[in-house]
């Protein structure tokens, strides 16, 4: 991919970790995290943040909820479109909340949950597409 965007800085925000008591062993679990991107821009500069939740509900329960939020400062290289500029974005940083979501999951002492992979031009485009599915036990 064309770069468009350089990467100035980038921090975490905010996280937060529950573990829900009463699991049973052999649990399969479909996991369905909801990852959001928003951005806003000042000049030259863009400004993202990128966030996974991956919340129990009733109709699909998890083993945990996990809230991360992180964000991250861009220089405009080359002007292009805001998708392009989202997509570039959620590409360089989800590498980064991929690894804390798995560490803080490891940390817990729980099998360290690793985000899927996803499709950066989908959340661009406001999709947040069907990435869990993932079976854990």
């Amino acid at each position: 991919m064309e770069e468009h965007i350089r990467l100035t800085s980038f921090r975490v925000n905010e996280m937060q970790y529950k573990f829900h008591e009463g699991i049973q062993p052999g649990t399969r679990f479909q996991i369905k995290p909801k990852i959001e991107c928003k951005m806003g821009r000042k000049d030259k500069t863009l400004f993202v943040n990128l966030s996974v939740k991956v919340n129990e509900d009733i109709s699909s329960p998890v083993p945990f909820d996990i809230h991360v939020a992180m964000f991250g400062t861009f220089n405009v290289i080359e002007e292009e479109d805001q998708k392009v500029f989202i997509a570039e974005a959620v590409e360089t940083l989800y590498p980064y909340l991929r690894a804390m979501v798995a560490s803080v999951t490891a940390n817990c002492n729980i099998p360290a949950y690793m985000l899927p992979p996803i499709n950066p031009t989908a959340i661009a485009s406001g999709e947040n597409p069907d990435v869990g599915n993932e079976n854990l036990s």
